[in-house]
């Protein structure tokens, strides 16, 4: 937009000259106002640039005491030097395999930190600006979000922790100041500073990332490195907007582009784990497709953006809901939606139950659809022809005659169940049980279906423990089952 012209106070002022005294003297104030105004002394550019300092240094005094530097540790066995060789000496020692960065979030010492900082340790540790060093417990971890959720122990009775507050990532603008802190390559509590490159950022290659992980990310320049995992990405206010999980480089270090977990993800995962212990991801029953402009123009439909839903699943809820195959959401809960993947991840994280509002275009007519949010492990088991076990961490089946046929001929006489689907984190994949294992006995007990498996394990004493008969690669085995 062109600035307001500035007009001359002389033809003004002319004019004026045929006007009576009181009016001119009325009058005058509007010249002077017309006037050009005075530019920015360097005293002014340096008050303002003291100001946003002053803003950064109260951000990190603030949240600089609730991040912590993180220590995963295993161990591995010892070896003795003989010479030029060595040899195992056939004990084990504890050593530190990774670190990474954290932020409590609650008083009572919750940690919120990465899944790829802990997933290697055995036990961990994390250390506080003040030097101390507690136990950090793993209370749950989701590699599908990189995140997971820690718990300080062995800290004094009623101790009292610092703790940042989380924002609202929905809120965060392109442009917008942001602080992040953490521990990059082991330098604990290292502040810096940028703004949000971009939002809704997918794509996004990690090693040893899984295809079906949930990517919906807040790009930024400021400089993160290894060891910033896990540590907070936070607006001016001090509040968290992302958990720092990942840069794109060549070198290994900061170029200028890193990526955060929006904080509205990493809250709904962390009530999910607190609440019960895994994270119960929500399903509509629904696949999508990016919008583009040349998938707009077939359609012949006018969108400024959203996403096309490509298949609506049978007996599901949008099914049940009235979504069709063809329609254009173009906000979820009242946020605008322009990405897959940014729908596929607001709807992961929406707790089950929950009636969630779909604004869609369908023939280019607006139209509003609810929805009640299904528990997508519950769906994805009824898909599988079996059912979930939160003791077990997994989808289990009975091994019927369609279930035998799979597995092809010498199994027409095995009854048991079969593990169709493991929670990647849950206690079975933990006791290395694999999909496609065929459980026939618990202690001795023969299991024929799958609710002869959840009700024996309902009964058992897991902290002590159970031994399961398996079948995996038409071999026989058996695996001890314990849950701490």
């Amino acid at each position: 937009m062109n600035p307001l012209p500035i007009f001359s106070s002389r033809p003004f002022f002319s004019f004026l000259q045929s006007a009576t005294a009181a009016a001119v003297v009325f009058l005058m104030p509007i010249g002077a106002l017309a006037a050009e105004p005075s530019k920015p002394t360097a005293v002014d550019d340096l008050q303002s640039a003291r100001a946003l300092s002053r803003a950064f240094q109260r951000v990190a005094k603030q949240v600089e005491p609730a991040v912590v530097h993180i220590t995963a540790s295993r161990r591995v066995p010892e070896v003795q030097a003989m010479g030029p060789f060595t040899r195992p000496t056939g004990r084990t020692v504890l050593q530190n395999v990774g670190f990474g960065s954290g932020v409590i979030v609650d008083p009572s010492g919750i940690i919120l930190t990465n899944n790829h900082v802990v997933e290697v340790g055995e036990s961990h540790k994390a250390k506080l600006i003040d030097g101390r060093e507690f136990d950090a417990v793993i209370v749950g971890r989701d590699p599908f979000t990189d995140l997971a959720v820690a718990r300080i122990t062995g800290a004094p009775a009623g101790e009292i922790f610092p703790s940042a507050s989380m924002g609202d990532s929905d809120a965060v603008e392109v442009g917008d100041w942001v602080i992040a802190i953490g521990s990059p390559f082991g330098f604990a509590n290292t502040v810096t500073t940028g703004i949000v490159s971009a939002k809704s950022r997918s794509g996004v290659a990690l090693p040893g990332a899984s295809s079906d992980m949930y990517q919906d990310f807040i790009q930024t320049d400021a400089a993160i490195n290894p060891g910033n995992s896990g540590g907070p990405l936070l607006d001016l206010e001090g509040r968290i907007v992302g958990i720092n999980s990942a840069i794109a480089t060549r070198a290994g270090g900061s170029e200028g582009i890193g990526f955060a977990i929006p904080a509205q993800i990493a809250r709904a995962v962390m009530d999910s784990i607190l609440k019960s212990g895994r994270v119960v991801r929500g399903w509509a029953g629904l696949d999508f497709e990016e919008l583009t402009s040349a998938r707009l123009k077939q359609l012949g439909v006018k969108a400024e953006s959203g996403v096309l839903v490509s298949a609506v699943y049978e007996n599901n809820p949008a099914a049940a809901a009235g979504i069709q195959k063809g329609d254009i959401i173009t906000r979820y809960n009242g946020r605008p939606m322009a990405r897959f993947s940014t729908l596929r991840a607001a709807i992961a994280v929406t707790p089950p139950g929950t009636q969630a509002t779909f604004e869609l275009l369908r023939d280019g007519k607006p139209k509003t659809i609810n929805v009640e949010i299904a528990d997508w492990t519950a769906s994805e088991a009824v898909r599988l022809g079996g059912a979930y076990s939160d003791r077990f961490g997994g989808i289990i089946r009975t091994m019927d005659a369609d279930a035998r046929r799979e597995f092809g001929r010498g199994f027409n006489n095995i009854r048991g169940v079969v593990i169709r689907r493991l929670d990647p984190v849950g206690p079975a994949a933990a006791a290395q049980f694999e999909d496609g294992d065929i459980i026939v006995a618990i202690n001795d007990q023969p299991v024929r279906t799958t609710e002869e498996f959840k009700a024996i394990l309902d009964q058992a004493d897991l902290k002590e423990g159970v031994r399961m008969s398996v079948i995996r690669n038409r071999m026989r085995g058996a695996i001890d089952f314990k849950v701490e």
